[in-house]
């Protein structure tokens, strides 16, 4: 992952509470952070979060992998960068990519969750509409859909 591939961004100051006593973030963290960015990227389409907990676009997705590879650690403070991108689209399901970069562009962690939508009532994985597919070839230029 190249840190320019990435559209969407947003900013996150480590806290005291996300940090261990190695005096680091701690690692479970980072999957926060990771979800903090898959959200605000879903919102940047305009879309708003019900009291549901789900957005009003009406998917129901839930998260069926998540994976982080860690580089270099993040400190009390500092500053980090969340990059996130969605690589690909199936039918039923979509990855986000995600890279953590500090404001010295080191690479913190990278990592990906793939994703799927379910039908809501069955609970079973349903296909995602075309509207959902549209929108993100549209935010992202070089979509893979895959089969």
């Amino acid at each position: 992952m190249k840190i320019q591939d990435f559209n969407h961004q947003i900013e996150i100051r480590v806290r005291t509470f996300d940090i261990d006593m190695q005096g680091i973030v701690h690692n479970s963290v980072y999957l926060k952070y990771l979800e903090i960015g898959r959200i605000e990227y879903r919102r940047s389409y305009g879309y708003k979060i019900l009291k549901s907990g789900q957005f009003n676009d009406g998917l129901t997705v839930i998260v069926a992998h998540n994976s982080i590879d860690y580089n270099s650690p993040a400190h009390i403070d500092d500053v980090l960068i969340v990059k996130t991108k969605i690589s690909w689209i199936k039918n039923s399901s979509f990855c986000f990519e995600q890279i953590i970069v500090n404001d010295k562009d080191t690479v913190i962690c990278d990592g990906m969750g793939i994703l799927v939508n379910l039908n809501p009532e069955t609970k079973m994985p349903e296909p995602l509409p075309e509207k959902f597919i549209h929108e993100v070839q549209r935010y992202e230029n070089n979509l893979e859909l895959k089969k």
